[in-house]
């Protein structure tokens, strides 16, 4: 029986919650929550996040909020597994040093990203023959979501199903006449997958082809690819692998490494578009 701990505020999904109360082979342990958010009934409210640390196996960290590199490290150096809702804002510095923690820690660590769950991108579900070539248009959601951190989530799922370090990253951006960004990416990876990657601002259907040497997975949408699928439902399924990570006792799915390839080429993404006067 694995132990959760969970980390939340008012921003944490009560329903996703109780959901959580019934996941096989798990007990929830403790919450705390952080300002002046009030945990729900039926849960026990601890006081201290260090207590909380202590008396779990595993970290739930269910906040929309971006959380501190230092409260990061400290759950690593207690060498618990972790699960994060939300990408930590970190510099490439920072994510290197966490990349040492949590192989020196042992533990698995999740970062729950709305893209790895569609079902053609599924790292669990789908495994794909390599390389592979993916060419991919879609749109940025662009009201709830910044585009650089949508793309940053983007790029982050792709190299899960690619599941290698990129090599050469090729970048052309324009702003046109009503101020729509377009930015397309040709990315190399040391695999030999080839990803073709173009975003636009205006909202315009999308559609991918993956081609692998054997076939060719093709599939179109209407809406913006980020908000194709119901997040709750993805939520409770991207805890549920988290949990099958551990209980397989799988670190190398550990997503600090994952990470560092989408910053390294986001940054160099809005370097690029900052030298073409276009603010990313």
């Amino acid at each position: 029986m694995i132990k959760l701990g969970i980390f939340g505020d008012q921003t944490t999904n009560p329903e996703l919650l109780e959901q959580l109360k019934t996941m096989p082979g798990t007990e929830v342990v403790g919450v705390y929550f952080s300002g002046n958010a009030t945990v729900p009934d039926g849960f026990v409210e601890l006081l201290s996040p260090i207590n909380l640390m202590d008396i779990s196996d595993a970290i739930l960290i269910l906040s929309d909020k971006t959380i501190s590199c230092e409260l990061i490290r400290l759950i690593l150096r207690k060498s618990k597994h972790m699960y994060l809702k939300t990408i930590p804002n970190l510099n490439i510095k920072e994510i290197k040093e966490l990349i040492d923690l949590e192989k020196e820690a042992g533990v698995v660590t999740f970062i729950y990203n709305p893209f790895s769950y569609i079902p053609h991108f599924d790292p669990f579900s789908n495994k794909f023959e390599k390389p592979l070539l993916i060419n991919l248009r879609t749109c940025f959601e662009g009201s709830t979501i910044k585009p650089s951190h949508e793309m940053l989530l983007l790029i982050t799922a792709i190299n899960r199903v690619v599941q290698s370090n990129y090599k050469k990253l090729d970048i052309f951006g324009m702003r046109e006449s009503e101020a729509q960004i377009i930015v397309n990416l040709r990315i190399e990876f040391e695999n030999g997958s080839v990803v073709n990657l173009t975003i636009t601002q205006e909202k315009i259907s999308g559609c991918c082809e993956i081609f692998e040497q054997t076939k060719r997975t093709k599939f179109e949408f209407q809406t913006p690819l980020y908000i194709l699928y119901p997040h709750l439902n993805q939520e409770y399924t991207a805890i549920g692998n988290y949990i099958r990570l551990i209980q397989n006792q799988d670190k190398k799915a550990n997503s600090f490494d994952n990470l560092l390839n989408g910053v390294q080429i986001v940054h160099e993404i809005r370097e690029h578009l900052r030298f073409n006067e276009i603010d990313f």
